[in-house]
């Protein structure tokens, strides 16, 4: 079958806009030319295949119909990235020259990093599916949340402390922050190891709790470059038993139980404040600390034991606190009495000798961590052999001068 004559010159048609295809036939061989004006202007391309230089026609053709003036003027490779780039943002509405602009900027901005992939993380931190919330009000609806799952008061004033200083420093959307930001928050707190270690853990059940309602995207790590501190603890210091006997010597009536809480039953300044005579009678032997007043949010009953019975009955009564005044008073005429007595006051002195002595008497440490709250690995850690059972019977035998020996609330002794 003979191939379709053609006839030239060919003529390819976009709209008004023409190209023609002529031949030229030469000793050398056949050439074809495409040729078009633009402005007045007779331009001409070559080639030496027809099918190509109809196809280049259609393209030029196409190019006069959409008014791409410039590209006509392009040749070779130049001509092809054009042509590829204005097809590239004709769906957006955007002129080539402003987003090459605004390219070009961006990558200023991102000093090196892909503008693809800066785009990307963005679309996943702050794409359609995150809620804007600022940290303040991401910390209000989270300690709300927590009060309504009946955590305790000691957990919800631990969050208010911790969260409460983050939101003070950020006062803008939770989608905003970087990981450097938190960094910086980390580096401008000036906090031994164990309250550092704290902090980072109330900040992680923040970022958690922010990510489960969509105010932080799943893949965000703002913590990801803090690190937990190595806790280098001071030794534990306690108090012997004669500078035991001698701050009680000096305590108040109404400051002596509280001491004496502290000493023979190791409660926490905050479980003591706390503490309703309800809890020392509601059952028998034992003093009840709820969960909601404990600091670890964990129920737990401590054994009163002799000494400590003989200081809690002057004070006894059916109800009320143990504590009647103010928190700020407590510590004032706690640190007033010591220094009466000639002791320099230590944190979480009280408990840390209660732990100690206790552990020497009946030498179980999984019933001292039960008794006191505390992990068996944290008292085996810090508490174990600083006193010897003798010192532990002397400490246990502090008792107010005339109590009577035989008492109407019911005591243990050693082991239960």
């Amino acid at each position: 079958m003979k191939a379709k004559r053609r006839r030239f010159p060919i003529v390819v048609k976009r709209g008004s806009s023409v190209v023609k295809i002529y031949r030229d036939r030469k000793p050398t061989g056949t050439y074809y030319r495409v040729a078009y004006h633009i402005g007045g202007k007779r331009h001409r391309l070559h080639h030496n295949d027809l099918e190509k230089a109809i196809a280049e026609a259609e393209a030029k053709a196409a190019q006069l119909s959409r008014g791409d003036v410039d590209a006509m003027q392009l040749f070779g490779k130049d001509r092809l990235v054009y042509g590829r780039a204005v097809e590239a943002v004709r769906e957006h509405g955007v002129a080539l020259d402003a987003a090459a602009l605004e390219y070009s900027e961006a990558r200023k901005i991102l000093d090196g990093v892909g503008l693809v992939d800066a785009v990307r993380f963005y679309a996943r931190h702050h794409g359609r599916d995150i809620k804007r919330k600022a940290v303040a009000d991401a910390v209000r609806e989270m300690i709300e949340a927590k009060k309504s799952d009946g955590v305790s008061d000691v957990y919800l004033n631990d969050l208010r402390y911790r969260l409460g200083a983050f939101a003070d420093c950020f006062q803008c959307d939770l989608v905003s922050l970087t990981p450097d930001d938190v960094r910086s928050f980390f580096d401008s707190i000036k906090l031994g190891a164990r309250s550092f270690n704290n902090f980072l853990r109330a900040l992680k059940t923040f970022c958690r709790f922010a990510q489960d309602r969509g105010w932080l995207s799943k893949e965000a790590d703002l913590l990801g470059s803090v690190k937990r501190r190595k806790d280098r603890s001071t030794p534990v210091e306690i108090l012997t038993p004669q500078e035991m006997a001698a701050l009680l010597e000096h305590s108040t009536p109404q400051i002596a139980p509280c001491f004496a809480l502290g000493a023979f039953a190791g409660l926490r300044s905050e479980e003591i404040l706390r503490l309703e005579w309800a809890d020392v009678t509601r059952r028998p032997g034992f003093i009840e600390v709820a969960a909601h007043k404990a600091k670890t949010a964990t129920r737990r009953l401590v054994p009163i034991t002799d000494n400590l019975a003989r200081w809690l009955i002057p004070s006894r009564s059916d109800d009320g606190l143990v504590w009647q005044n103010t928190k700020a008073m407590f510590f004032k005429i706690r640190l007033r009495v010591a220094a009466q007595a000639g002791i320099t006051w230590k944190q979480n002195v009280l408990r840390h000798s209660f732990i100690s002595y206790r552990l020497a008497e009946v030498q179980d440490i999984n019933q001292v961590a039960l008794e006191a709250g505390n992990s068996p690995q944290m008292i085996f850690r810090y508490y174990r052999e600083l006193a010897t059972p003798a010192q532990a019977r002397t400490w246990f035998a502090i008792a107010p001068e005339g109590a009577p020996n035989v008492v109407p609330i019911t005591v243990v002794r050693g082991k239960r």
